[in-house]
């Protein structure tokens, strides 16, 4: 029996295939999160466990940006929300960007990302603040990109606060520290160094 071949045409041509099919999926979701869906931070998982609340609860964020669901974002993120963008920050440059709230809420108004996957993200608990860290994969389609361009897939390494505020936990900020790069197939070139 002979083994068959791909070539990078091949693979290319079946990773667009998959990702088309992934895209005419999400199109196919609702716009607003369905009925019975929990409060933005609300502890009621059944986990005692901060990280696992947390963690549940970064998840549904990232749910409700790609769904573009502003009310959920808004009761999720204070009026002192940061989100920094790119990490050229890190070695004494500027960051991509800086959202305060207003920004924030209107990225995700525009449905500016298609995907945002979740990798291995970690914890690190101080009481009522919890420090996430880890990847995300993200596709980023700007409303104002030329119609003909295809969105890029970044992967970003980040750190996030959050803080239980009146016994909801609330997203205070994000930053990226590295990234975006550029990750075909949300394979991250930076991690295999």
């Amino acid at each position: 029996m002979h083994g068959t071949h791909r070539g990078p045409a091949q693979w290319f041509s079946s990773i667009m295939i998959v990702f088309a099919w992934t895209l005419t999926g999400l199109a196919a979701e609702p716009a607003q999160a369905p009925a019975g869906t929990a409060v933005p931070g609300a502890t009621s998982n059944g986990s005692a466990d901060p990280a696992a609340q947390v963690l549940e609860f970064e998840r549904q964020i990232e749910d409700a940006v790609v769904r573009g669901d502003v009310a959920f974002i808004d009761k999720a993120i204070p009026a002192d929300f940061s989100f920094v963008h790119g990490d050229g920050w890190t070695t004494g440059g500027r960051a991509l960007a800086t959202d305060d709230k207003a920004a924030f809420v209107k990225r995700v108004a525009e449905k500016e990302y298609l995907i945002h996957d979740l990798d291995a993200v970690k914890t690190e608990i101080h009481g009522d603040v919890v420090i996430t860290y880890g990847r995300y994969v993200s596709l980023f389609m700007p409303r104002n990109r030329n119609n003909s361009a295809p969105g890029r897939l970044n992967s970003i390494w980040f750190m996030r606060v959050y803080a239980k505020r009146n016994g909801q936990w609330q997203f205070l900020s994000h930053r990226t520290v590295n990234g975006p790069n550029v990750a075909p197939a949300g394979v991250d070139p930076s991690a295999s160094r």
